[in-house]
């Protein structure tokens, strides 16, 4: 309900373009990136990405920017719009299968599999390695946020900012 006010105040004020994020740390990296928007354009979408984006389809907004961190970005990444850590947990096999598929390099995948965090991922992987998933991450999250949103009929941007860890 919460976010659902926020967006028609949002709305309301004459936003066409809404920036969803999870808290505090990836909203002030996106108010850098959007200066010019007014702050309630800055949603928090907190572990709920799939209703977030199920609400802004139902109400029409027709640009969504969503600034999403390494850790809810993987739990994203495979297929789950709930990124709360009672519903889902890193799952390790699947970044590294996803990291295979991307081409990163087999000490990349070895070391996938000693993590115990996502956000390790930026330092145990070499950049090279580490912009080769990310990319294919954040792939994976705009196919699983497509089915939610735009709704089927209904014209709408959406824009995915893999946001670092402050």
């Amino acid at each position: 309900d919460a976010i659902r006010k926020e967006m028609e105040v949002a709305v309301a004020v004459g936003c066409s373009h809404i920036v969803i994020n999870s808290g505090a740390k990836s909203e002030a990296f996106l108010k850098s990136r959007f200066p010019g928007l007014p702050p309630q354009s800055f949603i928090h979408y907190g572990n709920y990405i799939g209703e977030t984006l199920r609400i802004a389809s139902g109400m029409h907004i027709p640009n969504v920017t969503m600034g999403i961190m390494i850790g809810k970005a993987v739990k994203l990444a495979e297929g789950y719009l709930d990124t709360h850590s009672r519903s889902v947990v890193m799952n390790r096999n699947f970044i590294a299968d996803l990291a295979v598929s991307a081409g990163c390099s087999p000490g990349a995948v070895e070391s996938i599999g000693t993590l115990t965090m996502a956000r390790e991922l930026r330092t145990a992987l070499s950049p090279d390695d580490f912009s080769l998933l990310s990319a294919a991450i954040v792939q994976k999250c705009s196919n699983v946020c497509g089915t939610v949103y735009p709704a089927s009929g209904v014209p709408g941007n959406l824009e995915l900012i893999l946001v670092e860890e402050a």
